[in-house]
């Protein structure tokens, strides 16, 4: 795979690549990558909206849903993008798309690496709070997630400026073009940007994930393994982002770096570095997903709502009678069997406590007869003695 063209460095995906296979296979791994992606953090928001209809939410639930978002944000708007840039070899999706489609990218995976880094600081204040209850304040946690976005959009804002549109004979182009007066300024943007938006938030997630489990303190009515799932899945999320982004801002910094045009880093590597990107926003789910017991018992409850409701809706279920009528009857012939061995054996509640004998105690109750002047119950006798009497 090589390139038609010295390599400039693009903007909004390679363009001018050579050979059939790349305009098949790249945008078929970034549309399958992106498909299983939305469906995943689709799920993570359905999963997180149930826990706070449940009165389970937290902060640290909140800033997992802007987590979520940001990833379905990435895998609808860029990874497309990217994919019919692979396809059609130039840039064919006009002048404001390449100029946004490096800020929002970069702004996305900034606001994620931030939101995570919150995340972790939270969840370190958590374990060290001394009470059961930790409180949930839903100003601060919007305070949070606005001041989040905020700073990523801003920060990548110099790739608005130096993206344009490039013509080369009757093909266009979306390059990343640097003027010479601006030379001092992006040797040090490229070195910053990436570390203050990526390596920095990333490193502090880490440690912070790190000492939370390490110095996790027991709460009464919790138990410690489930104490330590929400910060081990989010230690696993932070490493599994910034591994997979690494190529991505290595490429990215060397791209900008060196302004030779033989030093630039190859496309194979610019490729796998995108796909690993948005690779990264797809396991995401899985990871939250797998990990925190509390969110796969409200999958599991979400799914069984799903499959009531289809079963309900579904009219041969409801008009096929004869198949209810033998659900029924093997239902009640099973209920008589086990009360049929019920009553010979003694009963036992979920304590281990042996009951009495109901049972026993009705039956004597209908074959014994009471004197009225003996009977414990008498208003028993008050229907029939009404049922006797007889106006004159």
């Amino acid at each position: 795979m090589v390139l038609n063209g010295s390599l400039v460095s693009f903007a909004g995906g390679i363009q001018l690549l050579a050979g059939e296979d790349t305009t098949v296979i790249l945008p078929v791994v970034l549309t399958t990558v992106s498909t299983v992606g939305i469906c995943g953090n689709l799920l993570v928001l359905l999963v997180l909206i149930h826990s706070f209809k449940t009165g389970r939410g937290s902060e640290a639930h909140a800033l997992l849903v802007n987590m979520s978002t940001t990833d379905l944000l990435i895998l609808v708007l860029c990874a497309p993008l990217r994919a019919v840039t692979y396809h059609r070899r130039i840039w064919t999706l006009g002048y404001l798309a390449c100029r946004t489609s490096e800020w929002l990218q970069q702004s996305f995976f900034a606001v994620k690496t931030l939101t995570l880094a919150t995340t972790s600081h939270m969840r370190h204040n958590f374990s060290s709070f001394t009470r059961n209850d930790f409180p949930f304040r839903p100003r601060r946690a919007l305070v949070t997630v606005v001041t989040t976005w905020i700073v990523g959009l801003v920060l990548p804002i110099p790739n608005v400026v130096f993206s344009k549109l490039q013509s080369r004979g009757n093909l266009t182009l979306c390059v990343y073009e640097l003027h010479p007066h601006f030379s001092d300024f992006m040797g040090v943007f490229s070195k910053m940007l990436p570390l203050t938006v990526h390596a920095v938030p990333c490193i502090f997630a880490v440690v912070c994930y790190i000492r939370t489990i390490i110095l996790t303190k027991p709460r009464a009515h919790e138990n410690p393994a489930r104490q330590m799932e929400s910060s081990l899945m989010l230690l696993s999320v932070t490493a599994a982002h910034g591994l997979m982004l690494l190529p991505e801002w290595s490429s990215w910094m060397w791209a900008r770096h060196n302004t030779d045009e033989s030093c630039k880093p190859p496309a194979a590597l610019l490729i796998i570095s995108q796909v690993c990107a948005y690779l990264s926003s797809a396991l995401t789910p899985a990871i939250v997903l797998s990990m925190v017991e509390p969110f796969r018992e409200s999958l599991s409850c979400l799914w069984l709502l799903a499959t009531c409701r289809d079963i309900k809706h579904n009219p041969k279920a409801e008009g096929n009678g004869s198949e209810v009528r033998n659900i029924v009857t093997n239902a009640l012939d099973n209920l008589g069997s086990v009360s049929q061995s019920s009553v010979t054996g003694a009963c036992i509640d979920t304590f281990g406590r042996t009951l009495p004998d109901l049972e026993h105690f009705w039956t004597e109750r209908r074959n014994t007869t009471v004197a009225e002047n003996h009977d414990p119950f008498p208003w028993e006798r008050l229907e029939q003695s009404s049922s006797e009497l007889r106006p004159l």
